[in-house]
């Protein structure tokens, strides 16, 4: 008796295709976000990952007093992309600040750290709601 191993069985068995297109893995920072309540949701979830100029985005903040945000989203996400930042970057970088939190070697570095995340937050925060509001 001879067998053909040449080509794989396709009738139903083992060797099916694939029909339903491979999902991607949603953010662990955004997943982490939108499971806190109490936090700013966003209304269209594509906001996210929405690209705004870092330059524009500053100036936007100092023009309202808020120095703090302006500061953070000068520094937040710039090993991603230098001149843009997007909300998701923003929460990245926070979460990244827990792990440097952990790694910290004295009380003042991990106060920093701590304000740091705080503000970066903060700046997400403020992000969604201009998002929301159609201003971002």
């Amino acid at each position: 008796m001879e067998m053909n191993v040449s080509r794989p069985v396709l009738a139903g068995g083992f060797w099916k295709k694939r029909t339903q297109p491979v999902k991607r893995a949603k953010d662990a920072s955004l997943v982490r976000w939108e499971s806190q309540p109490w936090r700013r949701q966003l209304r269209d979830p594509a906001e996210y990952e929405h690209p705004v100029a870092r330059a524009a985005l500053v100036q936007a903040l100092l023009a309202e007093g808020l120095t703090m945000d302006a500061d953070a989203a000068r520094f937040a996400g710039t090993s991603e992309d230098r001149d843009c930042i997007s909300i998701a970057q923003v929460l990245r970088f926070a979460d990244s600040l827990v792990l440097r939190m952990a790694l910290a070697c004295t009380d003042d570095h991990v106060l920093q750290l701590v304000h740091l995340r705080r503000d970066a937050e903060d700046l997400a925060e403020r992000m969604i709601e201009w998002a929301n509001a159609g201003r971002l």
